[in-house]
């Protein structure tokens, strides 16, 4: 006789919902707002300016690096770089940030203008490095997700053009500095990735800026005209604003009764819309030539595979001219660029050998915006007037 109690139960590879009696169901599905990723998320740069004010020294951290009271206050990521010792964090909104620095510091506030903003992302970032080990807790955190960069406190000196030259370098970020003299940006000519700004420090126009711009769909907006929410327009001369766009940096002023961006260029005098749209061509190639060649088994390297390659720069720079980033020609009303993919002939025996293909190249006229407008005009009179 078999002693049933000490049979081991089979476990169900499969559980199903219990039934219940009923001529209607009704089937949920919880849909989660989509992450924000763009070219347009923000880094405040805090050389140690500020420290946490209550650090959790909970040892119970998940992957992400979190405590539960960093959960539960809106923190959304913290990592440190073990060579340069600098610690990235990612906060959620102004109250998040609140939790970490109080209200009373520097990178609050300017948290607090950039969510005050209407096109504010889902999350702001705060670098915290040592400033002698500036270059390497920059590159560890690099490409991260962000792409403007402020600092927590606006400074501009030794620090702000070493910050400018590794933005320059890499030229696939932005720094927004912010001064109340114009003429501190002497030193920044030529800087293509370096947008100077001129406000009085008492106020946040860098973070403001972003808040009101950076996460618009890259081509669809100038960033002269910007209104931005809690900044006072400055009343300025004909010569301070002369000041200001002489060493192409950025006023705030009121315009018809509204405050507005004064111009919308980097220190170099190229326009941001430009050189922004030219940094989404770039990531948007980039990125969907290796989402090409991870989704294929084999990409075959004569003309059908080529012809893959040149299909993907097509579409990238079709919805470049979509977007606004690429001039419509007059001529035929499509998009003014090109794509060129030479032939497996015109390779190099050491690219075949490789297996690397160098024959793809794309040239395109980028789209402007209309800043100023001049009308003529003409008065007909019923006056005769004597000679």
């Amino acid at each position: 006789m078999t002693d049933q109690s000490s049979t081991p139960q089979s476990i169900p590879k499969t559980v199903s919902a219990y039934q219940r009696v009923s001529d209607v169901d009704v089937l949920m599905t919880i849909v989660h707002p989509p992450r924000i990723v763009g070219l347009g998320n923000v880094l405040i740069l805090n050389p140690k300016v500020e420290q946490i004010k209550n650090p959790d020294s909970s040892s119970a951290r998940d992957r992400d690096g979190l405590t539960a009271n960093d959960r539960e206050s809106g923190v959304l990521l913290r990592k440190t770089d073990t060579k340069s010792g600098a610690t990235y964090v990612e906060y959620s909104g102004a109250n998040a940030v609140d939790y970490d620095y109080g209200e009373g510091a520097g990178i609050y506030k300017k948290a607090l203008a950039y969510f005050a903003q209407a096109n504010p992302s889902d999350r702001i970032a705060v670098l915290t490095y040592d400033p002698s080990k500036l270059s390497d807790s920059l590159e560890a955190f690099w490409y991260f997700d962000w792409t403007f960069a402020i600092q927590a406190e606006s400074k501009i000196g030794d620090e702000s053009m070493s910050l400018s030259n590794i933005f320059e370098a890499n030229k696939d970020h932005f720094l927004v500095l912010q001064s109340a003299d114009p003429s501190v940006y002497n030193g920044y000519r030529g800087q293509n990735y370096t947008i100077g700004l001129v406000h009085d420090l008492s106020e946040p126009m860098d973070s403001a800026l972003l808040g009101s711009t950076a996460l618009l769909t890259v081509g669809s907006t100038t960033w002269k005209f910007r209104n931005l929410v809690g900044i006072t327009p400055d009343l300025l001369t004909a010569n301070e604003l002369e000041g200001i766009a002489t060493n192409y940096a950025i006023g705030y002023v009121e315009v018809a009764g509204q405050g507005e961006t004064s111009e919308g260029t980097s220190l170099s005098g190229e326009y941001i819309d430009t050189l922004h749209g030219a940094l989404w061509v770039k990531t948007e190639m980039q990125n969907r030539l290796e989402r090409l060649l991870q989704s294929n088994n084999r990409i075959p390297y004569e003309q059908s595979g080529i012809n893959m390659i040149q299909g993907v720069a097509i579409t990238v720079l079709e919805q470049a001219w979509e977007q606004g980033i690429v001039l419509t020609n007059e001529k035929n009303g499509k998009g003014d660029y090109n794509v060129t993919a030479t032939p497996r002939s015109a390779q190099s025996a050491n690219d075949l050998s490789k297996r690397h293909y160098g024959g793809l190249s794309f040239t395109y006229h980028a789209s402007g915006a209309i800043h100023t407008i001049t009308v003529h005009g003409t008065l007909n009179s019923d006056t005769i007037l004597s000679k």
